[in-house]
């Protein structure tokens, strides 16, 4: 790894006599010293030598675990370290957190959630179905805390329900970390477990904020975790991440938002004047919309770039029978209900799809498990096993043991694909 240079030489062998001391220990040469630590023969050589360079923050972090260092001889080593050098800072540290939502309406009790679960967990998860408002929440938050993580904040959005049918591997989202840590690219190693390695050992003795946005599952997450304690991770999902909450992750689980946040978000995007105008017409909306903050924000987008249009009518747009859906759909991508819908659609089994469209064709929003059965004409037990593959995707919610529900929009966005794939010939 490359050095500083500096003016002022190590005032003595120390370090460098330090260092060759816990490489013997250790039963190391320079070389495989390098190879475990990702750094060069040459920056090995520099340092045990006393070289008058100065090292990274970043290469002492990836020598203290590759040398196996308690917390005593951690500080030791970084202490002598920065004691015979001139002062000279190490690279900024990183400030990567996309800018948060404004105006952040409502979440109050989620909010607090988060703030008690930060003084006992290491990870928060923030999950719920698609438009929910996950990452708008994740991001918002961590710029309230941000301060308390003077080492940086890193953020990656690996993709797993977008339009790209493959997310992001873990091993590029820790080759962003490690370079945003100061690690050259070129000495990251391609495997991914090395690589996790290498990532956790530049993390140890820092207090990073690391927010890991639309994660697939938690199999998707576990090779990005840091291995020691001081930082905090964020992640938000449409999965429930089972296996990460069983780990001790902290869940924060989204639902629609109230009423009236849903009519304050509303209001903070079309402006008071045009929504005081027509406080039926924004209410109305605001309830055709169940409370999604996707399905709210694309309206008032909608609204502003129809500035002729009464709310008046975009609600009777909204309400039309078979036009719920049309009324939120875009060119966008990313501002179309039935595309991001479709992303957490496309990754159920065959049969978890089936009964997610057949399930609009209840009369009921709520349904237990021999309902469904019949429903589907399966056996009860396969049955409860689909409807779990959907509860855990966020398509379905369980309010009471063994009752299931589908959001308002879910469910017209299922009696759409019902019309495609069940229909009678």
């Amino acid at each position: 790894m490359t050095e500083e240079p500096i003016v002022q030489e190590f005032t003595g062998p120390s370090l460098g006599a330090m260092l060759r001391g816990w490489r013997e220990r250790a039963l190391l040469t320079q070389e495989q010293l390098a190879e475990r630590a990702g750094l060069s023969v040459r920056t090995i050589r520099r340092l045990e030598g006393d070289h008058p360079h100065r090292p990274r923050g970043t290469s002492l972090s990836l020598l203290a675990a590759a040398l196996s260092l308690n917390a005593a001889e951690q500080r030791r080593l970084i202490t002598t370290a920065r004691a015979g050098i001139a002062p000279a800072g190490d690279a900024a540290a990183p400030r990567q957190l996309p800018r948060a939502t404004a105006p952040f309406v409502g979440r109050r009790t989620e909010l607090s959630a988060l703030d008690a679960a930060r003084a006992t967990a290491e990870v928060l998860a923030v999950v719920g179905c698609a438009g929910i408002g996950k990452t708008a929440l994740a991001v918002h938050w961590a710029h309230r805390v941000a301060d308390r993580f003077p080492d940086g904040h890193l953020y990656v959005n690996l993709h797993g329900f977008d339009p790209n049918p493959q997310p992001l591997h873990p091993a590029e989202a820790i080759r962003n970390f490690l370079h945003a840590l100061g690690v050259p690219r070129q000495r990251v190693p391609a495997d991914t477990n090395a690589a996790a390695a290498m990532m956790r050992s530049a993390m140890a003795g820092r207090r990073l904020l690391i927010v890991i946005d639309n994660a697939r599952d938690a199999a998707h997450v576990r090779p990005l975790l840091p291995g020691g304690t001081g930082c905090l991770v964020i992640v938000t999902s449409r999965n429930q991440l089972p296996g990460l909450i069983a780990a001790g992750a902290a869940p924060v689980v989204l639902d629609p938002l109230p009423d009236a946040d849903a009519r304050q978000l509303l209001t903070g995007r079309l402006g008071s004047v045009r929504a005081d105008a027509e406080p039926q017409a924004v209410a109305e909306i605001a309830a055709l919309c169940g409370g999604l903050p996707l399905a709210l924000c694309i309206m008032a987008a909608r609204a502003a770039t129809h500035r002729g249009f009464s709310l008046g009518a975009l609600a009777a747009e909204l309400r039309a029978t078979g036009g719920r859906l049309d009324a939120l759909s875009g060119h966008d991508s990313f501002a179309d209900l039935r595309g991001v819908f479709s992303w957490s659609y496309r990754i159920l089994s065959a049969a978890a799809a089936r009964m997610f469209r057949l399930l609009s064709l209840h009369p009921d929003h709520d349904i237990g498990v021999p309902a469904a059965a019949g429903l589907a004409g399966l056996p009860a037990r396969q049955a409860h096993r689909l409807l779990t593959e959907l509860h855990h995707a966020h398509l379905l919610a369980e309010p009471t043991p063994g009752r299931y529900r589908q959001h308002g929009l879910l469910r017209a966005y299922a009696a759409e694909l019902t019309e495609i794939h069940d229909a009678c010939p």
